[in-house]
C-alpha cells in the first residue's frame, strides 16, 4: 500500500488481509469513501458490495485464482445502479486456463445481461 501511495498522492490508500487487527475500520473507511484505492487480499472476494469501485487482479495467473474465484472477484466490479459497470483488469505475466474460462463467463454474463 505505501508503494502506490507514493504514486497516487492524491489518493488514500489502505491494506487489508484476513490477518489485519482493525480491518473491519478499514473496510469501513472505504465503504465511506475515506479510503479511494483498498489493496486487499482474497478476504473480500465474496459477500461484500462496494458501489462504483474498479478491480485490479495482481497475478491474476497464480494458482490461488481459480476460473469461479476470478468470476467472483469480477462481480465486485460495478454493482450500483448509477455505475453498473465498471473496469476488471488482470494483471499476469502469462495468460491460463482459469483466466480465459473467467473472460469468456464474464463476457457471457454481461451480455445476457445488457451490458
Amino acid at each position: 500500500a505505501e508503494v502506490l501511495q507514493s504514486y497516487f498522492s492524491s489518493e488514500n490508500v489502505g491494506f487489508v488481509a484476513s490477518t489485519t487487527e482493525n480491518r473491519l475500520d478499514i473496510v469501513e473507511k472505504f465503504r465511506q469513501k475515506e479510503i479511494t484505492i483498498l489493496v486487499t487480499t482474497t478476504i473480500l472476494e465474496r459477500g461484500v458490495t462496494f458501489p462504483c469501485v474498479d478491480v485490479f487482479v495482481v497475478e491474476a495467473n497464480h494458482r490461488l485464482f481459480s476460473r469461479s474465484a476470478l468470476v467472483q472477484i469480477a462481480g465486485r466490479v460495478g454493482r450500483s445502479m448509477d455505475r453498473p459497470t465498471g473496469e476488471l483488469l488482470f494483471f499476469h505475466d502469462g495468460t491460463n486456463f482459469a483466466i480465459e474460462r473467467a473472460i469468456q463467463e464474464i463476457k457471457a454474463m454481461n451480455q445476457e445481461a445488457g451490458l
